[in-house]
């Protein structure tokens, strides 16, 4: 009799606990992801000079630190609007690096964030990574996380040359991004 009694708790025990285990599956099955759609604008000042946004910080010994130079690192902290005017409403920062890593010069790592300080997103930021040719009109690179309101996030992120004024090394840049969180 009492190998039925013992029997019966452990079987009760195995129940109560796959019912909690359910249940908790429920529950985070319950989170609906939900995708958004992101454009702004960001502008970039490669110059040298106090406005410069962007910049070579190393490279090959005895090589010039350009873009489209192997192994050339470049940083960027450059402003992102809602429009293509520098004057536009801000939405925050595109933050990152950049290398150009292959031999030819024509492909970039990007590594970054679109660190967002609007009143809809601020403090949040969405982490972008990918290798992409430079030199292509529009780039596209994947989406790692996200933190604040796009925690978890996925998905991909498009950057468009829209314009390049070389005599004051200028860039303005699209940016759309599609992402899950």
């Amino acid at each position: 009799m009492a190998t039925k009694i013992n029997f019966s708790s452990k079987f009760i025990v195995i129940l109560v606990i796959f019912m909690v285990m359910f249940s908790i599956q429920a529950k985070a099955d319950d989170h609906q992801l939900r995708e958004t759609r992101l454009s702004g604008y960001f502008h970039d000042y490669s110059s040298v000079g106090p406005n410069a946004t962007t910049g070579p910080v190393v490279g090959f010994p005895g090589k010039l630190w350009r873009y489209d130079q192997f192994g050339t690192i470049y940083v960027f902290d450059d402003p992102m609007t809602e429009g293509p005017e520098p004057t536009s409403p801000k939405l925050g920062r595109v933050q990152g690096i950049a290398v150009t890593v292959s031999l030819n010069g024509l492909n970039a790592h990007i590594s970054g964030s679109l660190v967002f300080t609007n009143e809809a997103y601020n403090g949040s930021t969405i982490q972008i990574l990918g290798v992409d040719n430079q030199f292509n009109v529009i780039g596209e690179y994947g989406v790692t996380s996200g933190t604040g309101k796009f925690r978890y996030a996925t998905g991909y992120v498009t950057w468009e040359i829209l314009s390049f004024d070389p005599s004051i090394s200028y860039a303005l840049f699209r940016v759309n991004a599609t992402i899950r969180h």
